[in-house]
């Protein structure tokens, strides 16, 4: 039997042969491209070299028995005349290819084990030229339109429209709206691409720059605070942890607290001490959170009288306070395993906070 007869016997299904020497699938009709790059290239047979592929891009097929295809560079050419399968994509599906024979007919079968067991999943018989073949046709999840409907012109149309959306808003927007005839019609599947210009003008080629760059902070120009708490239980009559730290050279404090209320007076205390230590480095900037102790127009006098900025993030975006964030984190995640070593009560974790405090200023000083 010829590829011809069994084209003529195939009403919608397209005859592809299996080849074990070829590297890539060779499709002749875009409909199995779910994204379709166009690119002219040449392709290597006995014969020669020549320029035949028209582009590649990623297919979807199924084969008579409902095994599932997908592969993720096939190559596209309308003037090729056959469509030729590569063993390569069978075997990168999962599946296994073994020759076998029953009788005097010879074929191919598709296997794949699961439990242990080998269960042959299409059987692919063999032409008179020696090679063998199948029938191939497209994932009905992949066809956009259904025959009720209109065309994929008018699909097209509005998805242009629309601004290129995904098929998740494409559906959404379908479903519930009017004035139009594309009600109750099959989508795409939300993985596969239907757009071609989708695919390349929504593929990030190179890396986001960095949103936020190295800053050149001296010695105090920035420094940010943020609160713990409530903790439970409290170790002794501290419920509360309040930490400052350096934006440059992570120099830090931690102080505990019993209320909330204490952190404006520890606060007040520790930019005294920092005026005092270090008159050649004046307070410039304080980042703190939004906390009541921390907006009070008390608080913003004394700032404004010292020469301080002060600046609070904007509410549940916690990365703009990231650093004092961040240090609180270290702490927690020294001190609990101190906590867990030493078989000591969770009550005591206000010490171990603090040793943790002591033991990263340390560290901090080895590094600076």
């Amino acid at each position: 039997m010829n590829t011809t007869a069994i084209e003529a016997n195939a009403s919608d299904k397209d005859v592809c042969l299996v080849d074990s020497a070829s590297t890539h699938t060779i499709l002749k009709d875009r409909k199995y491209f779910s994204s379709l790059v166009f690119q002219e290239a040449n392709v290597r047979t006995i014969s020669g070299s020549t320029k035949l592929i028209e582009g590649s891009g990623k297919a979807d097929m199924v084969l008579p028995g409902g095994t599932k295809l997908h592969i993720k560079e096939g190559l596209y050419s309308s003037k090729s005349h056959r469509n030729l399968l590569s063993f390569k994509d069978i075997r990168q599906n999962g599946y296994h290819v073994e020759t076998m024979s029953e009788g005097n007919i010879e074929y191919i079968s598709i296997t794949r084990e699961c439990s242990g067991k080998k269960h042959t999943l299409e059987k692919l018989p063999e032409l008179s030229q020696g090679l063998y073949y199948t029938h191939i046709s497209m994932i009905e999840m992949n066809a956009i339109v259904n025959q009720k409907g209109t065309n994929y012109d008018e699909f097209i149309i509005w998805h242009d429209r629309l601004g290129h959306p995904g098929s998740y808003m494409m559906r959404k927007i379908i479903e519930s709206s009017c004035g139009h005839s594309m009600k109750s019609r099959q989508m795409p599947q939300p993985k596969l691409s239907f757009c071609a210009a989708c695919s390349q003008g929504k593929l990030i080629i190179r890396p986001s720059p960095v949103k936020v760059r190295n800053e050149s902070l001296g010695f105090l120009e920035r420094i940010q605070g943020d609160i713990c708490g409530p903790i439970h239980p409290p170790c002794g009559p501290f419920r509360y942890f309040m930490v400052l730290i350096d934006a440059s050279t992570r120099w830090s404090h931690v102080s505990l607290l019993s209320t909330r209320n204490l952190a404006f007076a520890r606060l007040l205390t520790q930019l005294i001490r920092l005026r005092a230590h270090f008159p050649d480095y004046p307070i410039k900037k304080i980042r703190l959170d939004n906390a009541g102790e921390f907006t009070s127009q008390t608080f913003n006098d004394y700032c404004m009288s010292m020469g301080i900025d002060v600046e609070h993030p904007v509410a549940h975006v916690h990365t703009q306070n990231g650093l004092a964030e961040s240090f609180i984190k270290r702490l927690q995640m020294i001190a609990r395993p101190l906590l867990m070593r030493t078989k000591l009560p969770i009550s005591c974790w206000g010490h171990a906070i603090l040793h943790a405090a002591t033991h990263n200023s340390h560290q901090a000083n080895k590094l600076s």
